[in-house]
């Protein structure tokens, strides 16, 4: 059986305020397991953040893809995606 690779990519409207993600199962998998550790953390008490980085930024969570329509309405690739987690306490202090 061949490996499929994950898709995940996070393209923005040209505006900034829609987010779309793109996925296939290996990239819902990947940010699912970024996001379980996370809250195995926020179970013991522990704030922390994750990074999400495409291979033009220095890793390999994310992928560069949009759809046609995306690019031909100038949307923009994200090229990182940084996920903080909050206890109660912190997100009070920090007013979220």
């Amino acid at each position: 059986m061949t490996k499929v690779a994950p898709l995940l990519s996070f393209v923005t409207s040209p505006e900034g305020d829609t987010v779309n993600i793109h996925a296939n199962k290996e990239g819902i998998e990947l940010l699912q397991k970024s996001l379980s550790n996370m809250l195995q953390k926020l179970e013991k008490g522990v704030c922390d953040h994750n990074h999400l980085f495409t291979q033009d930024w220095g890793s390999n969570e994310l992928t560069t893809s949009m759809l046609k329509s995306e690019r031909t309405d100038n949307s923009k690739q994200v090229h990182h995606v940084k996920i903080h987690s909050w206890t109660e306490e912190w997100r009070v202090k920090h007013e979220l």
